[in-house]
This record gives structure tokens, sequence and C-alpha cells, in this order.
């Protein structure tokens, strides 16, 4: 465990409710409002763009020479030195070209703040979440809360925008929320519209009040945080800079110390008015300024921000041979998957923990986009190796990561009254820091699983007499601490005390009872914990009582599951690259993984559960999948190959039960036309079955590419056959089922073997001997299930992941020994009894080999022939000739 306090406090959103004209429309609304010459424009360019950035790395280039300006639109000339010691500001300066206002629309700019509202949350049971973007949406990973903007007492007030954007900082040198925000939107205009210095200049008493844009604000002298364009694309930006600007409440002096164009004098936090000394030998003569600006931004600028959040959230990081990136070895940029046209309305795909600008999910180019065609030279892989059913149903990056080399967050909680963020791995020093681990997993609701880091939170809440449970702020979690710290104890010895047992978590309840008397944001105190999905509160009696969050307004309030879409690993290194034991064995961790499900059990250390419960595949039919996989499946080959040696042993053994031919004799018929059609391509309706199963089975892809070209003609080719062999079975089960009935003299049969093992003169038989009707039943029975089985796979997505590995392995199993049977009754009806594979071209036996094999059976056709008055042959001269002839080879076959 590490307590790092608060990694990304509040990822804000921010909206730009600018005093301007220019309406505030999402990309679908102007879209739709364009012309449709000016949306296919836009998608040409978007286009166009794209295969530039793939094809382009970022670069410098030189920007025609400008002139600062400050705030009131003057020329700022260090050379002469006017106006030499004002912050330049980004609005007057880059907005003189570049369109200000559609610019700081775009949702990095915006982050919620475009929807924010006291009201937003009230619908979904969340009142206290006041936007759907960083700027105002409460989760419980940033758990701090922007206050709403009409408050009646201090109270109600956890942080406000002047705090959020420097004084949000948990310490342990973590920067406030505002550092990761590049200004506009919410850093500059309040909700209602009004830019927060000048009105709060025209408005002293706001700071007085408990508004949640200005309580307690010093706007008027800090300034506000326009757009920083060069936040992205000045390169060599120092964001360190920025963020001590930010911390010291020099708001507009930001942008002056992150581009290092000047160094700043004075802190407003500490009531200075800042100055600015520019670097003069960075300006031209006349005092204009020419900087190398770089568009596409470059990565390291877009690091700045997400490599700051996103390591502790998904262990991502950029240009790091420890944790290394394919595409980013590639010289691909963020740019390049993710562009964005004049708006600055980024593409993104679907996460589900960002919640800002829905309209804009799914609007980058994806795995599948470039590498199923090749788009601008990318790789288009074959996977002939993988089952296609793996492909529709695993995300490539599943596959893909299989792995991160930095360390994330596994959960944080606030029991011990501040937040304390627990580290996977367990060995790692701190979030980022070097540390191998591997993803969890979960099927969303497009059936596809997915990668992700499953972060787990817990809190305490008080619900309210509305029946709501509120989140309550970090200060009212130190002030109860303070008062039940001395009942917690450290119980899994890790040096850290942890609220896990019922007596501590009661101690708690009952602080919070006292620290929260007289709380002016709630009519009723009663306090929760909530966490692991389940909310504990006391009895009226101070007992401990728990209730579970799910249906309620809270549920999921208690992790977050952040998705895993970078640090992409070359194909040799994904999950299959070895074989199906990459994830169908005991100690994968795909399916058998151990995933937190709980930081605190009842001896203080986490709770795990494996992976594939999360996706369908409990841990039963995950063994006995794995022990066919590694146990059972390698010893298939040699059983059959043992089979075909104890084949090739009897026969030179044994020999075949070979009968001298009659060339006189007048031949019976076996099989009939439909009954011969039925055996034929039942036959070959199972050898095609065979060869692909074990194509499949054993994952012989040379041998897929060579007879069948591609695994989807593969499996095309196994399901029609196992269609056409369900429809003949059932046939041959109904044509066969009265000559398959046992009668009485099969147990002589059975007693001498069918005269296999050297017996001698006739055996006992029907029109079926007994092994024929076992065979029957053997392969009647398997049949079904191997047809009930193959059924439920070519619909698998029907039924649970358990379903599909426990139906996958019996199919695999039977099949198994399926052929075995089939191979030894392929020998008996052919090698083993001459005479007997004709039945199958016309349907006709001799009467010396169905007296010889099946005399039951000649005997009642010798019966029905006389009831018929039918004569049977009789010998003749010719045959007499012969018997000598007979009995000569009869001898030798005996000798």
């Amino acid at each position: 465990m590490v307590r790092t306090g608060y990694a990304s406090l509040y990822t804000g959103d921010q909206r730009g409710s600018q005093k301007d004209t220019s309406p505030r429309i999402t990309l679908g609304e102007r879209i739709v409002r364009q012309p449709l010459r000016h949306a296919l424009l836009r998608h040409y360019y978007l286009i166009a763009s794209t295969a530039f950035l793939m094809v382009a790395p970022a670069a410098a280039a030189q920007h025609p020479a400008i002139y600062l300006l400050d705030g009131s639109g003057s020329i700022i000339n260090p050379v002469t030195g006017i106006n030499a010691d004002a912050p330049f500001s980004t609005k007057r300066t880059c907005g003189m070209c570049h369109n200000y206002a559609l610019i700081t629309q775009g949702f990095h700019f915006q982050m919620g703040w475009d929807v924010v509202s006291d009201d937003y949350g009230a619908d979904n049971g969340r009142p206290w979440s006041i936007s759907n973007g960083f700027l105002g949406r409460w989760y419980p990973y940033a758990f701090r809360q922007l206050a709403k903007k009409e408050n009646s007492h201090p109270d109600e007030i956890d942080l406000t925008v002047y705090d959020f954007v420097g004084f949000s900082s948990p310490g342990g040198g973590e920067p406030p929320c505002g550092a990761c925000h590049p200004g506009g939107g919410g850093l500059e205009y309040d909700r209602d519209g009004n830019r927060y210095d000048e009105h709060l200049a025209a408005n002293p008493g706001l700071a007085e009040t408990p508004d949640g844009d200005y309580y307690q604000s010093n706007w008027d002298e800090s300034g506000v945080v326009e757009a920083d364009c060069l936040v992205c694309h000045l390169e060599g930006y120092s964001f360190e800079s920025r963020i001590r600007q930010l911390a010291n409440g020099n708001y507009r002096w930001a942008v002056v110390a992150g581009s290092q164009i000047g160094t700043v004098r004075g802190v407003v936090r500490r009531g200075e008015t800042p100055s600015v000394a520019y670097q003069t030998r960075l300006f031209n003569l006349d005092g204009s300024l020419t900087l190398d600006m770089s568009w596409p931004p470059p990565d390291d600028n877009c690091v700045n921000c997400h490599g700051r959040s996103d390591v502790k959230k998904r262990g991502f990081s950029w240009n790091d041979i420890f944790n290394s990136d394919i595409h980013n070895q590639q010289g691909i940029s963020c740019a390049a998957c993710h562009p964005a046209g004049l708006d600055h309305q980024i593409a993104k795909a679907y996460e589900p923990a960002f919640t800002a600008a829905p309209e804009l999910d799914g609007t980058m180019q994806g795995c599948a986009a470039c590498h199923s065609n090749g788009y601008l030279g990318a790789p288009v892989p074959e996977h002939v190796s993988i089952r296609p059913s793996h492909l529709e149903k695993i995300a490539c990056e599943s596959c893909h990561i299989p792995e991160l080399g930095r360390a994330a967050a596994l959960g944080h909680e606030t029991e011990t009254g501040r937040l304390t963020f627990h580290v996977r791995p367990d060995d790692a020093e701190e979030q980022g820091a070097r540390g191998i681990w591997k993803p969890d997993y979960t099927r969303r609701t497009d059936g596809i699983i997915y990668p992700i880091n499953h972060v787990l939170t817990g809190w305490w809440g008080n619900r309210d007499a509305d029946g709501l449970i509120y989140p309550l702020f970090l200060r009212e979690h130190a002030a109860a601490w303070r008062v039940y710290a001395s009942e917690i104890e450290d119980d899994d010895g890790d040096g850290e005390n942890e609220v896990n047992r019922d007596d501590e978590i009661i101690a708690g309840l009952q602080a919070f009872v006292g620290t929260l008397e007289g709380n002016e944001r709630f009519e009723r105190v009663k306090p929760v914990l909530v966490r692991d999905e389940t909310a504990y509160e006391l009895t009226p009696d101070g007992s401990l009582q728990t209730s579970s969050l799910e249906g309620t307004p809270l549920q999921g309030a208690t992790f977050v599951d952040f998705s895993i879409n970078h640090n992409t690993a070359p194909t040799r290194m994904a999950l299959g690259a070895n074989g199906c034991a990459d994830c169908h064995v005991k100690e994968a961790h795909f399916f058998n993984g151990q995933r937190t499900v709980a930081l605190h059990g009842p001896d203080g250390g986490p709770v795990t559960v494996s992976n594939g419960m999360f996706f369908g595949c409990n841990p039963i039919a995950f063994a006995i999948n794995s022990f066919h996989q590694r146990i059972i499946s390698p010893y298939v080959g040699p059983i059959i190959i043992f089979v075909v040696f104890l084949i090739v042993l009897h026969y030179h053994g044994y020999g075949p039960k070979r009968i001298t031919f009659g060339p006189f004799s007048r031949e019976i018929q076996r099989f009939n036309l439909v009954e011969r059609g039925i055996h034929l391509f039942r036959l070959v309706a199972f050898v095609v079955l065979a060869i692909t199963g074990l194509i499949m089975a054993f994952n012989l892809y040379l041998w897929q590419q060579l007879l069948f070209g591609s695994a989807r003609n593969l499996l095309d080719f196994h399901i029609w056959s196992g269609i056409v062999f369900i429809l003949t079975t059932v046939g041959g089960a109904v044509l066969w089922f009265r000559d398959a009935a046992f009668e009485s003299y099969d147990k002589q049969w059975v007693k001498n073997l069918g005269g296999y093992l050297g017996h001698k003169g006739e055996v006992p038989a029907g029109r079926f001997n007994a092994g024929q009707k076992m065979f029957y039943w053997y392969s009647g029975l398997f049949g079904l299930i191997m047809s009930v089985t193959g059924v439920m796979l070519i619909y698998k997505g029907a039924f649970l992941l358990a379903t599909v590995c426990l139906t996958s392995t019996v199919h695999n199993l039977v099949g198994f020994f399926l052929i075995a049977g089939v191979l030894a009754h392929a020998y008996l009806g052919t090698v083993a009894n001459p005479g007997t594979w004709r039945v199958l071209v016309d349907g006709t036996v001799t009467r010396e080999w169905a007296r010889h094999h099946h005399p039951n059976w000649y005997s009642a056709l010798v019966q029905k022939e006389r009831e018929e008055g039918v004569e049977p042959p009789t010998e003749t001269a010719a045959e007499r000739g012969s018997q000598r002839d007979k009995e000569d080879i009869d001898n030798r076959i005996e000798r």
C-alpha cells in the first residue's frame, strides 16, 4: 500500500460560458446545420489530415512574426520596454487570427462546462454531480466535488472553481486540478457567462457569498486562465512552470512561465502583484516574436497531462522503453489516431469512465479501421492461428496488451481520513514506478471482452432525509478520523491501518454522528460507509446493517473500470503467439488471473476472484477446460496412433477373416439404396469433421491454410459437414433401430469376441452382429452428444462463456473417442473382413459371406425365400469342380 494523497484530485470539465455572440453547438449539430457540401468538405478534411498525421511526425514550423498583446489588446514590446511587465493574453494574441470562440468550444476546454447546471444530477439520483465532464461531474476516483453555483451555506462547498484551478493539490508533489486543463471554458467564464476577473472586480462582495464560482476567491487579482494554445503547440513547453504559477495563484501569468518566453516574479497567494521579465533575446529587433509552433501537437505535450493522470488510471506511458508501445516505436504520433479539425474537437474512442462529449465517442480510428485494410501501410494480420470466434468476441487490445510496465492504481479509500491509494503491482513503490502487472478483463454491453484496470474505491457518506447517500467531503472525513483513529488497527501487517472489521466500521460511523452534528448541508445525520457495492450503516440500537447498492443511484460508485488501449505489444508478444496455452491453462492470467474485488477482507488483506468470473467463465468450467487443454489433448494424438497400432497388430497377428469367393453364388442384397446413401454421406461428413476438428483442436494452422485457405473456410466446412452428419445420424438411427436391438444369441458373439481373437467356426449374429449393434449405440449416443454440442457451439453467443467452455470440452473429448471408434469400425468393415466394403458400393454380399458372418440373418433370409417359393441355389458342377481349390485355400489359411 502506498499513501500518495490524491493523485488526480478532480479531473474536471471546462465549459466556456463566454460572453460572445458565437453559438455553442456540438460537432454533430454543426454537421447537421451545415449544408451537405460543407459537411462533406469537413469530412474530407479530417480524412486528409489523418492521412498526413499518419505519415508525418509532429514537426515545429516557424510561425509568422507576431506582437504579443496584453489583456486589453495593447502591444507588449520587451525590446522598447513598452508594456514589458504585463503578461500576454492568448485570447488577444492568438485570437487575432484564430477563431478563439470556436476553438474553446472543444471538449478539452469545456469538459462538461457547456452543460453544467445545479440540477444536472437530480434526475439520476446524484444531485451533487453537476455536469457530464470532469469539471462538475462527481465520480469516485476523482473524489472532490465542484460546488454548485447557488449554495445557502459554506458547508455545502467543497471546491469552488477558483480553488479547483490552483488550490486543489493534495500535496506530495501532485499538481492542482487546473494544471491539466488548457484554460478557457470554466477556467475563464463563470456559469452565467461572465469573465471571472472582470465580474468580481465589479462585484467584490461576491467573494463573501456562498457562490460556487466566487466564494473566497481572488479572481480580480489572479486573473483567469485563458486557453493556453502553447501548452499543446509549443515544443519544449515547461509544464512544471505552469503548475507552479497556478499553485501560486498567478493564473493569468501561467502561460508566460510555461512558454518560457519570460519569467514571473511575485505570488498572488501572498498578496503580491506579479510582474514579468521577458527574455528579450527571443524577440526580433522590432519587438515581435517568432515561435517554432508545432502542428500536430508533439506527443510530449500530450503526455504532460495524459501521462500524469493515465499512468495512475491504466498504467499508460509514452516514449518509455520499460512500457513500450509498438505504434510509438514506429513513429506514430498521438494526433495520428486522435485528429481534430479547426474546432479542436479531438477524435476519441469509447471510454466508459469518460462521459463528456458523448457525441464524439468512436470518432477516432480504431484498430480494425487501419489493420483490416492496410490503411496507410498498416500491416493486415491474417490471424491464421486464431479462431474466428475469438476475433469476434475478444477486443484486439485484450491480446495485444498482455501486460503493463508502469504501476497503476489498484484502488483508493478515504476511511482513514484522507485519500489513500493502493498500487498494483504490490511491490511497486508508487504509481508510475516500474512494475509489471496484467490487466483485468470485462465483457461490455457489445458482448466483446476488453482489458481494463478495475480501480476500487471506498468512502464515507451520509444518508440525508431524501434517502440519498451523499458523499462526504475530505475535510469531513478528516474531522471524524481524528475521533476514531485510535480504534483502528493494522490487521494484515502492512504498516497501514485499515477499517475492515465490524467494530472498526461501527466506531467510524459513531464518530461521524458526532462530527456531522450541526452540518448545514444535511437535514438528517445518518452516516454510511460505502464500498464493495455495499452500504454499511447503524441501526437504531447501534448495531451494523448492510444493504446492496444494486439498483440504487450509487450502483457502480465503488469502482471505476478504466479502459486500456495503449502500450500495445507486437504480434510475437501478444496472447496466442505461443498457442492456446497462453490463455487456456491453469497458470494463464486471462481466465484464472486474480482480480481484486475488495481492498480489505476480514483479515485486512485484499479479496480476489478469478478474471473469468467477470466475463462468464466460472472456475469449475475453466478447470475442466484447462484439464482438457493441458492434460487430455496432448495425449489424444498418441491414443489415436495407438489405436492404429492395435489395428496393425491384430491384422498381423490374426489376419483377415477371409471367405472364399464362390463365382456362381447368387448374391444377397444387404443394404438398399437409401441405406447406402445415408451411410456414405455420414461417412464423408465424418471424415471432413474429423479432419477439420483435429486441425482446430490442435490449432494446426499450417494444415488449415494448406487445405482450406483460412480459419473461416475451415469453420464453414466443419459446420456444413456437421449439419450433414446430424441429418444422416438421425436417418441411420431410424433405419437401423430394429436391426440394432440385442438378441439372446448376441451373448455368444460377445463371449467369442466375434471370432476376432482366434475363435474358429461360425459365431451367431443377426443382420447386425453384436459388435455392430454396440457401434450403432456407441456412434448414436456420441453422435447425439456431438450434434447437440455442435449446434450449441454454432450459436455460442446465446450461452454463457462457462457453458461454452464446458460444451467445447465435451465436444472435443467425445469427438476424440468417436474418431477412435470409427477407426476400429472401419478396419473391421474393410480389411479385417474382406467382401464387406462392397456393401457400400452395390449393397450386396455373397451367400458364403452371409452364412459365415451373419448365420442367423442368413438362415432367416433362406427361410423367407422358401416361404415365398424361391429355391435357394444348388451347387453346380463348376462349383463342385472348384471345391478342391476352396479347400486348398482354406488349408493355406489354416497353416
